[in-house]
């Protein structure tokens, strides 16, 4: 022993390195031994028996909780330090204070999770199903009745303004001052608009919900020159009767102005003058002066600035009888008397709507309970459409075209089944985007006759409102029916083969020139199938300038 070391410190270091319990020292400074804390069993009797259980130790402060898995270990205040050990097999031991065990309310966002997504799992193969033998008709936005016939479809307004896009809702059953509404709920960017609107709750706190999402492709309104707006070429008032101003041999239609169409109340929504508003008084009849054809030297036309659709002009009350302006209680014109023209400034725009978009996604019912979590889904329906006429018959169109687009839908996907039952305990769901690419063979000499009136696409890079991890890709093969210009075929995704169909929209009639255009665009539903999850979209896609 060294001569320096303490006795006490020596024994100690050799308890230590038995690996005996504690030592420590008497008052008069001997060396005692001191046996370790005694890991006592945790009670797991509050917890349920599927709850997650991550072995490891954790050191909890009196008066305070920690998780582990899904489990919650709680330290009684008042005591000392617990430290808690949860073994391989999940059994949990503590040393200090006592240490009481619940199920973590990760375990309870799991389960309610995992039930909802069940019931999306039975709402999309509902959804799968319709259309087949003696199964509910394909009800698309607003669902379908409990004996499988379409209800009255909500209607969709969209417009887009310089700043973004507006998409209204419309439910003509519930359309009463009282009803509930659709409300813009979230604005996903990149063309996705999801709206939501709720049923009072139930005397348990539960609320019924339905939930819309589209994409669409629409762009912003555009400016345009005046007589190329379709609607808005010059066609009245020749300022000079003897020259041909536009060299087409004809002296009397070197046309400046256009006739404004007094009979439809969309041109009147397009006029606007500070001299077309209600005068002094009650009167909402505004009457203005026509030329004078008995006097030769003078022109008594009433003429006055304003717009029309936007473009800077003047109006002339162009006819032999005087005209007149009737302005509704909103100050808006709601008749104008015909001889009304409006000559547009040199070089005035109109902004122009786009009027050749797509649009595509889905509806569903979902029930949230009194925390606001999502506990089940009672129906799944997806929709696609465009704003242009569907193509038709497609019997002359020749060649193959492709087509490139979005995709969106709802999804589940199963994570993970209980070892000992079997059964699914660990499924999350939600919404997804992803990619459309089709290839459409139609007819002709480029074409090989086995691919006639045939289409292929795939689904792909689906990306998850959750975040979850998935490798999904979804190949699309099917045959076009050339009679009315849609195609259906199935839907592989590794798993149970679904299936999808499509319309092919845009003008497909023969030009002036002899040939025939493809069709401009396509959109579809699909149902999808994984080893790990399931899937219910809508696409649409616009042709590639170039077909491969």
């Amino acid at each position: 022993m060294s001569r320096n070391m303490n006795p006490i410190t020596v024994c100690c270091a050799a308890v230590l390195m038995l690996g005996l319990a504690a030592c420590g020292s008497d008052d008069d400074g001997s060396a005692t031994m001191m046996e370790a804390p005694t890991p006592v069993a945790v009670s797991l009797s509050g917890v349920e028996d599927d709850a997650k259980r991550t072995a490891g130790t954790a050191e909890i402060a009196a008066g305070e909780s920690a998780d582990t898995g899904e489990v919650t270990f709680t330290c009684a205040a008042g005591g000392d330090a617990c430290s808690v050990t949860v073994d391989a097999d999940g059994d949990a031991t503590a040393t200090g204070g006592t240490v009481t065990a619940a199920n973590s309310a990760a375990y309870t966002t799991r389960v309610v999770a995992t039930d909802a997504a069940k019931t999306k799992f039975t709402a999309m193969d509902e959804e799968a199903k319709q259309g087949e033998t003696d199964q509910p008709v394909d009800a698309g936005l607003g669902g379908s009745n409990t004996d499988g016939t379409a209800v009255d479809t909500y209607s969709i307004d969209i417009s887009r303004s310089s700043t973004g896009t507006t998409i209204e809702i419309t439910d003509t059953a519930l359309a009463g001052e009282d009803d509930p509404e659709f409300t813009l709920a979230e604005d996903l960017m990149d063309g996705r608009i999801m709206h939501v609107r709720s049923k009072a709750a139930d005397d348990e706190g539960n609320v019924e919900q339905e939930v819309v999402l589209v994409a669409t492709d629409i762009d912003p309104p555009t400016p345009m020159a005046f007589a190329m707006v379709p609607g808005q070429d010059l066609d009245d008032r020749d300022l000079d009767n003897t020259v041909d101003a536009d060299g087409d041999g004809t002296n009397t239609n070197d046309y400046t102005a256009l006739a404004v169409d007094q009979s439809s109340m969309d041109v009147l929504r397009l006029v606007s003058s500070d001299d077309f508003a209600p005068g002094p008084g009650s009167s909402t009849s505004l009457t203005f002066d026509a030329d004078d054809a008995g006097t030769a030297d003078t022109d008594e036309a009433y003429e006055a600035a304003g717009t029309y659709n936007g473009a800077m002009g003047t109006y002339r009350c162009n006819g032999s009888n005087d005209c007149t302006v009737t302005i509704d209680a909103d100050g808006d014109i709601s008749a104008m008397s015909d001889g009304w023209v409006f000559t547009p400034d040199a070089g005035a725009t109109s902004i122009v709507a786009d009027s050749d978009y797509l649009h595509y996604g889905f509806w569903l019912k979902r029930t949230r309970d009194s925390d606001g979590a999502v506990t089940a889904y009672d129906e799944v329906e997806t929709f696609a459409g465009s704003s242009v006429a569907a193509s038709g018959p497609v019997t002359a169109v020749e060649g193959t075209a492709s087509y490139e687009g979005g995709a969106v839908g709802v999804y589940a996907i199963r994570n993970a089944y209980d070892p000992d039952t079997g059964e699914l305990d660990d499924a999350t769901s939600g919404h997804f985007k992803a990619d459309a690419s089709l290839k459409a063979y139609f007819s002709g000499t480029s074409v090989a006759e086995d691919d006639y009136n045939s289409i292929t696409g795939t689904i792909n890079n689906f990306a998850l409102s959750g975040g979850e991890v998935n490798d999904w890709s979804v190949k699309l093969e099917g045959a076009i029916a050339p009679s009315d210009g849609t195609a259906s075929g199935t839907a592989a995704g590794g798993g149970t083969e679904r299936s999808f169909s499509a319309t092919f929209h845009g003008s497909v009639a023969r030009q002036d020139d002899g040939t025939v255009p493809q069709p401009g665009s396509v959109v579809g539903e699909f149902n999808a199938d994984f080893s790990n999850g399931a899937v219910a979209g809508a696409f649409g896609a616009t042709k590639r300038p170039e077909a491969e």
